[in-house]
C-alpha cells in the first residue's frame, strides 16, 4: 500500500510540474464521488467507489488528469488520461456539460482466477470515459457511466 501512494504522489506532482504545452492552465479541479449504482447489482460489486481526482483544465478545453478510486470488486485502481471539455449550452449561470477522456487504468486483479473478465485478466489497459453534467463556477457535477454496468455521480470544486 505504501508503494501505491508513493506512486500516485509522484503522479500527482509530474502531472501539476508539467509545462503546460499547449495553452495557458485555466484552473484545477478536485472532484470525488458521491453515488455509485450497478445496473445488475450482484453481491460482491462494490458501490463506494471513495474517488479522488484532480484534473488540470486548460484554456482550450483540453484536459489532463489523475484519479484513485476503488473499482467495482473493491480493489484500489488508478486512471491517468486527458481530455476534452465540451460546453453543450448554457441556463442563466449553469453551463451543461459533457466530457470524454481517455487513459491508462491500472489495478485490477483476478485474485488467483476469482475474477474473469478481461480487464482482471489485463491488470492494466486503455481506458475512456465519457460523462454529463452541470457546471456553476466554481462547483461541478457529472454523471459517468462506465460501460454496461453502472453510473457514478461525481462532482468537486475548481480553483
Amino acid at each position: 500500500m505504501r508503494l501505491k501512494i508513493l506512486i500516485l504522489t509522484g503522479l500527482i506532482i509530474l502531472i501539476l510540474a508539467a509545462p503546460a504545452a499547449a495553452a495557458e492552465i485555466e484552473n484545477y479541479y478536485l472532484q470525488t464521488s458521491f453515488f455509485t449504482q450497478h445496473f445488475n447489482q450482484r453481491d460482491y460489486q462494490n458501490n463506494q467507489q471513495h474517488l479522488i481526482g484532480l484534473e488540470r483544465h486548460y484554456a482550450n478545453n483540453d484536459l489532463d488528469g489523475i484519479a484513485f478510486f476503488k473499482n467495482s470488486y473493491d480493489q484500489d485502481t488508478i486512471y491517468i488520461y486527458r481530455g476534452t471539455n465540451y460546453h453543450l449550452f448554457s441556463i442563466g449561470s449553469t453551463e451543461f456539460t459533457a466530457k470524454f477522456t481517455y487513459g491508462i487504468v491500472h489495478g485490477y486483479d483476478d485474485e488467483n482466477g476469482k475474477y474473469t473478465t478481461w480487464m482482471h485478466q489485463m491488470t492494466t489497459f486503455p481506458g475512456a470515459v465519457f460523462s454529463i453534467g452541470l457546471r456553476r463556477e466554481p462547483f461541478r457535477l457529472d454523471l459517468v457511466p462506465f460501460g454496461d454496468a453502472g453510473i457514478i455521480t461525481t462532482g468537486g470544486i475548481e480553483f
